[in-house]
């Protein structure tokens, strides 16, 4: 398998399973012009997890340059895509979650805010993402959760995802800065109302979060080529 037949076969709408109650137990990652260049090495390692597209960026180029059947769209973990429909979805079924990421601390803060807002989530556990593989796989599967979010930040929520799934069956989510920026966001809101009605996420991202920038001017533009020489690999 090739990353571009990766990229035809893994996708999935995830906002649609849930309507569908197609939600099945798996991994299921981001991908972004970052992660981009871990994940086309790991292809033996991937091949049975799903992902979904983070950011107008990579969507606008994988809806322009690569032929499918279907249409990409942007499906973020945060407050502004996803993660409200599957805190619905987890209430409404009465499944357990588990969360890992952030720094100390910040996970009980985000349960205490998300519990807030979704009182009847079952909550099976969390532990900071500052741990190492092996305590942070020990602690969820122990757990027994339905749903996992690994908020661990780039490759290292891959690849805890990937070996989580081997083990115990549950829905794995990479979520990124989902625990952090809740942690420190006022109520849910991370992102100002105005900032989510004009689609400048990334742009706030690079006042608040430094890292972004260098991960920006890095990364993308090489992806860019990167992703069209494989384009033409096939």
């Amino acid at each position: 398998m090739s990353i571009i037949d990766f990229l035809k076969k893994n996708y999935v709408d995830i906002p649609e399973l849930i309507a569908n109650d197609k939600l099945e137990s798996g991994a299921y990652i981001y991908l972004n012009p970052f992660n981009y260049f871990y994940l086309r090495e790991q292809l033996g390692t991937i091949k049975d997890c799903k992902y979904s597209s983070d950011g107008f960026y990579l969507v606008s180029i994988l809806n322009a340059f690569l032929p499918t059947d279907f249409k990409f769209r942007r499906q973020s973990f945060d407050m502004t895509s996803l993660a409200p429909l599957v805190f619905e979805h987890a209430q409404k079924k009465g499944l357990s979650v588990f969360v890992a990421g952030g720094k100390p601390g910040e996970p009980e803060v985000f349960r205490r805010k998300m519990t807030a807002h979704y009182p009847h989530v079952q909550w099976a556990g969390q532990v900071d993402g500052f741990k190492d593989d092996e305590e942070i796989i020990h602690a969820v599967t122990n757990s027994q959760a339905d749903i996992v979010l690994l908020g661990l930040g780039n490759i290292k929520q891959e690849r805890v995802a990937v070996s989580l799934h081997k083990q115990h069956q549950a829905v794995y989510f990479t979520c990124g800065a989902f625990v952090s920026q809740t942690a420190s966001a006022k109520d849910l809101k991370y992102y100002p109302d105005w900032i989510n009605k004009y689609n400048l996420r990334w742009l706030y991202r690079f006042f608040k979060e430094s890292h972004v920038i260098k991960r920006v001017v890095k990364y993308y533009l090489a992806f860019l080529v990167l992703f069209f020489k494989d384009l033409k690999r096939g």
